[in-house]
């Protein structure tokens, strides 16, 4: 898994590139972990290049999402393909994100 930033003053977009599982999982709840921690209103999740997410990768959504809404920051999900729109929409976590942009 590949992770990217891109701080835009107090707006933060991390860009995965890879398959969220059970393998990437660790590493990229560390990451969100650390993010959530700064002085950021919202951070921004960018999923159009990850090809596939477990349900250990799904957790890690879950995660991030109590932890930025303990924060009051705002957390959503920009770039999703279809597949993981739809694993996403089937466990019923999708609403608790605001979706942005196009889908790919």
């Amino acid at each position: 898994m590949r992770i990217t930033e891109n701080l835009d003053g107090r707006n933060l977009t991390l860009t995965l590139e890879g398959d969220l599982d059970s393998a990437s999982s660790p590493g990229v709840e560390r990451k969100m972990e650390e993010v959530l921690d700064l002085n950021i209103e919202s951070l921004d999740l960018d999923l159009g290049k990850v090809r596939y997410i477990s349900s250990i990768g799904v957790r890690v959504l879950v995660i991030a999402y109590k932890k930025a809404m303990k924060g009051e920051k705002k957390i959503s999900i920009t770039g999703m393909s279809g597949k993981v729109r739809e694993i996403l929409d089937e466990v019923g976590i999708l609403p608790l994100f605001t979706a942005k942009g196009k889908e790919s």
